[in-house]
This record gives structure tokens, sequence and C-alpha cells, in this order.
């Protein structure tokens, strides 16, 4: 059986070790801290924040993940 997580790229998020699995626990809420500690430079998000989009682009999606010792099929 597989369980389902929510991936978050943010914009430019490659140089930065991005697509990482989001914590349950922040889902729905702001993700700034956790972006910063998890490599995400605070500048370019705060750059993002003061332009006229006025947040920092993030694509999200849903994926199943095999838990360890599942077998394929």
């Amino acid at each position: 059986m597989s369980d389902k997580v929510t991936m978050v790229d943010p914009d430019m998020g490659w140089k930065y070790g991005f697509p990482k699995e989001l914590p349950k626990d922040i889902e729905n809420g702001d993700i700034t801290e956790w972006l910063v500690e998890n490599g995400y430079p605070r500048e370019v998000i705060e750059k993002w924040k003061q332009s006229d989009l006025g947040y920092l682009p993030c694509r999200y999606w849903e994926t199943d993940v095999l838990n360890v010792g599942e077998e394929t099929q």
C-alpha cells in the first residue's frame, strides 16, 4: 500500500534541491520558513513578495510514495 505526499517546487527550485516533500503539518499554512530551512534563499522569496505578483510562485502536486519493502506490480 502506498501513501500520498505533497511535493513542492518553488520558482527555480532546482538550484536549491527542490522539489521536496512538504511536511503534512504545514501543507495548508505559510511555508516560507520551511523553504528557507530547506535551502531556498530568503532574498529570493522577499524579491517575489515585493514584485507585482506579491508571492513566491510554487508548483504543488500529490504523488504516491511506496512504503519500504513494498513490491510494485
